[in-house]
């Protein structure tokens, strides 16, 4: 398996424990199997601004499709 190829996702889906608070489990399905997450409102803040951050990096055909405003 080559560098590129490691640990590539495959699925992703989320399950709401609870909404007050909010908290839930986000299962990322992998080639080297399952990584099992609890996540918050703080943690799924933080895991799209990550995401947000990143995409914003695309150039060209793989420049943002869509942008994102937010509160300052």
């Amino acid at each position: 398996m080559s560098e590129l190829e490691e640990n590539r996702l495959l699925d992703c889906e989320f399950q709401t424990i609870s909404s007050e608070p909010l908290i839930g489990r986000l299962n990322l399905q992998t080639d080297l199997g399952l990584i099992d997450l609890q996540i918050n409102k703080e943690v799924a803040e933080f895991l799209v601004a990550a995401l947000i951050v990143f995409l914003a990096e695309g150039t060209g055909e793989d420049a943002p499709k869509s942008t994102v405003h937010t509160e300052q």
